[in-house]
């Protein structure tokens, strides 16, 4: 009945292993993402020259409320500057003259991110968390007493009763011979 009861466990639970998976691919695509801004793209002061609120409507009737903001950067030793939605670049809150630390893509300055930091914990977290269920599952429902020998309920093991390690040959099914 235990053993019914695990096999049944470890497919009505495969649905949520499968989205731990795809959400430690996403853990993964922060992370790399992260790094690889990190590491490749340039970091700049950039100053915020405008802040307007703005709400918009979606299809759906949800109303989303954000900011438009325009700021100014150096980029390759140029000025340069970018507005926008403030979600674009990884801003939700800001005021008029805020300095913003940006990450800028060298081959296109004007492709900024602010969120290459603010992804890496919840990346990792993403990562730890998913990876970790997914590798207990894995562990307990499919690979756990791998080595021990197969035992079926309508073959119990031979049961050897003897004296001085004689073994005593085994009985049929129903006593008889």
């Amino acid at each position: 009945m235990a053993a019914m009861m695990l096999v049944l466990a470890r497919f009505l639970l495969m649905p949520f292993v499968l989205i731990a998976v795809t959400l430690f691919a996403m853990g993964l695509h922060i992370v790399g993402t992260a790094l690889h801004h990190q590491f490749a793209w340039h970091q700049t002061v950039a100053t915020v020259t405008d802040v307007s609120p703005y709400t918009e409507t979606q299809k759906n009737g949800l109303i989303t409320k954000g900011i438009n903001v325009a700021i100014a950067y150096v980029a390759n030793d140029a000025p340069m500057s970018w507005s926008g939605k403030g979600k674009d670049v990884g801003l939700y809150t800001a005021s008029k003259g805020d300095q913003v630390e940006l990450y800028y893509d060298p081959a296109d300055p004007s492709s900024l991110d602010t969120a290459a930091m603010k992804g890496w914990r919840g990346g990792l977290l993403l990562f730890a968390v998913t990876g970790g269920f997914t590798a207990f599952y894995v562990w307990f429902f499919w690979l756990r007493g791998r080595n021990a020998p197969p035992t079926s309920p309508m073959m119990p093991p031979p049961v050897r009763v003897g004296g001085a390690g004689q073994p005593q040959p085994q009985r049929d099914t129903f006593g008889r011979r």
